[in-house]
């Protein structure tokens, strides 16, 4: 719905007071604060409430925004040009490792924000590989090792049909390395998939086991990573009882890992925003999840992001996910033989 000016300043206005407070907002506190008549904000907060922006506990309160308010407000932030400079201090990084950064980077967001932050890795069958590892771990596990063109290893342990022998995992380490490194796993999976009805009889079988293996369920599942969930215990409009089921509902990994994914990919904009009462998680009806995308050179991989309260400083916040996902993209984009600029710089400006 359109609003016009003056409702829009009344809205804002409103909802700036109630993230700071917490409490009911009357009209004249808004009054008082806009140097508006008293009978013109009760007029006009009267129409915002017939329209669904805001809503009243009591007769006697003040007004509470609701979620479609807090939509409107957000949609003017992440459409807004300006931008606010934030100061973030980025730790040394002097690995390769995937799964090191995204701590890092989730410390960082964490902290900043003072909220959950989440890496979101989709499957990493799009990522072009320089090399590949197979290692036998315990009988009917393999952990896949795969080194990116751009010098970063992705770890992924993976349940499999059958118990190989080492001896056979190699011979296919050795094939993928030698005829499919620099190309992604999609590539690689169907090439083998088509080789399969034209090599000879002799290669069938070899070619058959290393099929099966890359289409391995396990290894095309998403991957999740997150840091500050006692962030979650200070939000005190939320029962404790509720607080204890949103942890328990981020410790289950997969189940959580198979959930966004579902929401995530339906959002097509850069920052996706998604309010805990829309996921269907009864426990998260007072949360709300902003992410932002992460890429790797070119191609979407995934999205960082927090998990925090509905009611919260959205424009920082906001900027913040934004600034670290871009440096988290460039990183991963950038990076070659373990070796970032970012080493370089104790404290940077985060572009």
């Amino acid at each position: 719905m359109w609003l016009n000016k003056r409702k829009t300043l009344i809205l804002n206005s409103l909802i700036d007071m109630y993230i700071s407070t917490l409490l009911p907002i009357s009209s004249f506190k808004l009054s008082n604060k806009l140097n508006i008549p008293h009978s013109s904000i009760r007029k006009e907060l009267q129409e915002l409430e017939s329209s669904g922006f805001v809503f009243k506990n009591t007769n006697h309160s003040g007004r509470i925004p609701t979620n479609r308010a807090l939509k409107f407000y957000i949609n003017k932030i992440t459409n807004s040009k300006e931008n606010t400079d934030n100061d973030i201090r980025i730790p040394k990084i002097n690995s390769n490792d995937f799964s090191s950064i995204a701590e890092n980077f989730l410390n960082i967001l964490s902290d900043e924000t003072k909220n959950i932050g989440v890496v979101f890795l989709r499957s990493i069958f799009d990522l072009k590989f320089n090399s590949i590892k197979l290692v036998k771990i315990a009988p009917y596990r393999v952990m896949i090792l795969i080194k990116s063109i751009r010098g970063w290893n992705f770890t992924k342990i993976i349940k499999t049909l059958n118990n190989y022998p080492e001896t056979d995992l190699k011979s296919w380490e050795n094939i993928l390395n030698k005829e499919f490194s620099g190309k992604n796993l999609n590539q690689t999976f169907r090439i083998i998939r088509n080789r399969l009805s034209k090599e000879k009889e002799k290669f069938l079988k070899i070619y058959r086991q290393l099929y099966y293996l890359l289409a391995n369920e396990n290894l095309t599942t998403t991957e999740i990573f997150y840091k500050g969930s006692s962030n979650i215990l200070d939000i005190s409009f939320i029962h404790p009882e509720k607080i204890k089921s949103i942890i328990k509902t981020l410790e289950e990994k997969e189940k959580f890992s198979f959930f966004l994914n579902d929401i995530l990919k339906s959002k097509n904009k850069n920052t996706k925003i998604i309010f805990g009462s829309d996921t269907g998680i009864n426990e998260f009806e007072d949360l709300i999840l902003i992410f932002s995308e992460l890429y790797f050179t070119k191609t979407s991989i995934g999205d960082i992001g927090i998990i925090g309260p509905k009611f919260m400083e959205y424009e920082n916040t906001i900027q913040k996910i934004k600034k670290i996902s871009h440096e988290f993209s460039s990183i991963l984009s950038g990076l070659s033989g373990g070796k970032s600029w970012m080493m370089k710089k104790a404290k940077i400006l985060l572009k």
